[in-house]
């Protein structure tokens, strides 16, 4: 649940034109004092770049400097060099008192499922009395990956009072983050939610037309129901608002969801089973919204794999099947490959574009390679970028239309294996 809050319009965030002078100030002074300043900065705009020049110059400069360790460490990993930043990570002493450490301490290990190092370290934090929604955000984001929900929903009210905009990032996006959510966890109580009841396996077909992985669903014993087997979504499964009607679940509180094509409202409900196949879950946190209509009427609903967190998840396209067994540290078939679980249970994987470091995120919701138009520039800064509007309102949110961006085809290297065009 520690999200990797977008990136969006902030056009809004009073920091942006801050950064310039900051950053110059840092590098003309050099001082600790002046970095970490420009840090903060930095970090409150979401300037990842300007981040990213602040750390190397922390480490060119005071490379043993304590005070800045934890804001280069943040910055290195919201910058997307993320082996840089958990080498630097490791000399974060665990008994630290730095707020900026304790808070990249739960992300870090939050990302490695490291449960114990989170629970230690939201613990610390939660005794410090943190009087920031930042603060607070991290001790829910830790609580409610350990499933210890007593309490939460008085922690998210405190963060609600506090957060504000003109704090700048993460703030800014803090409200929207935890909609409802109080209301939710008040109502289902403080047994663990997305419990795997049941291993087992189920058919995975592609979704006719879209290509996408689906599975036939069981929900408090209606259906079948099909519906989008999505690494890209998020630890709660989302229904069509008619499916939920049709099998009497109502909302319990009102929060929303954003997507390709904006911002669109939800319900939230408690699914009491949930069956594919011979996999059972129970209590799994939904969100109800026209799903339907995002998906072209291909599906009735997503499967965000985040519900699978608590053990081992097989997609095997070859065969056709979604297999859910037991966690354990024996490996699994295939290639291994550095993973880590961002946000609401993304995967971010390192990748190499044109032979140059990057990172990417597994998204089995999505039937393309999507790459950042600057990163295309930057790539081929003498090729076009062409865009083109859809003029239709694709995917979640409704809001807008969004538009379709065509660069040069790079050479993609994943997994040992190497991808041309």
């Amino acid at each position: 649940m520690m999200l990797l809050f977008p990136a969006g319009d902030q056009s809004e965030n009073p920091w942006k034109a801050k950064v310039p002078a900051a950053v110059q100030r840092a590098e003309r002074d050099g001082s600790v004092a002046a970095i970490r300043e420009a840090f903060d900065v930095t970090w409150r705009a979401d300037d990842w770049r300007a981040g990213l020049t602040l750390a190397d110059l922390a480490q060119q400069k005071h490379p043993d400097a304590p005070t800045l360790l934890a804001p280069a460490v943040r910055a290195l990993w919201r910058g997307g060099r993320i082996a840089d930043a958990e080498r630097l990570f490791a000399r974060l002493p665990a008994d630290t008192s730095d707020l900026i450490a304790l808070r990249t301490g739960i992300e870090l290990n939050l990302v490695r499922s490291r449960f114990t190092e989170v629970e230690e370290r939201a613990t610390r934090l939660a005794r410090l009395k943190p009087e920031s929604a930042e603060d607070l955000y991290a001790v829910f984001a830790a609580r409610f990956a350990l499933n210890q929900l007593d309490g939460l929903a008085a922690i998210l009210r405190r963060a609600e009072k506090l957060s504000d905009p003109a704090h700048g990032y993460p703030e800014m996006y803090v409200q929207e983050a935890i909609e409802g959510l109080a209301e939710f966890l008040d109502a289902v109580g403080t047994q663990p939610l997305n419990q795997i009841a049941a291993h087992g396996a189920a058919p995975m077909p592609p979704l006719v037309l879209l290509n996408l992985p689906s599975c036939e669903v069981f929900i408090n014993g209606r259906g079948p129901y099909r519906m989008v087997v999505d690494t890209g979504g998020s630890l709660t499964v989302a229904l069509d608002q008619e499916v939920a009607h049709e099998i009497g679940l109502k909302s319990i509180a009102s929060s929303s969801v954003r997507g390709v094509s904006g911002k669109q409202a939800t319900g939230q409900v408690l699914i009491d089973e949930l069956q594919i196949g011979t996999i059972k879950c129970r209590r799994v946190v939904t969100r109800t919204f026209d799903v339907r209509g995002a998906i072209m009427n291909a599906a009735d609903g997503i499967i965000g794999t985040g519900i699978f967190a608590n053990g081992r998840m097989t997609l095997d396209f070859v065969g056709g099947q979604l297999i859910i067994a037991p966690s354990g540290a024996q490996p699994a078939a295939g290639h291994e490959t550095e993973l880590r679980l961002v946000a609401d249970s993304k995967l971010i994987v390192p990748v190499t574009l044109e032979g140059q470091p990057a990172v990417a995120m597994l998204d089995t919701g999505a039937d393309a390679v999507a790459l950042a138009p600057t990163r295309l520039t930057e790539l081929f800064p003498d090729r076009p970028v062409r865009k083109f509007d859809t003029g239709l309102a694709l995917g979640v949110g409704g809001e807008q239309t969004p538009s379709i961006t065509v660069g040069s085809g790079v050479a993609l290297e994943f997994a040992g294996r190497k991808f041309e065009n």
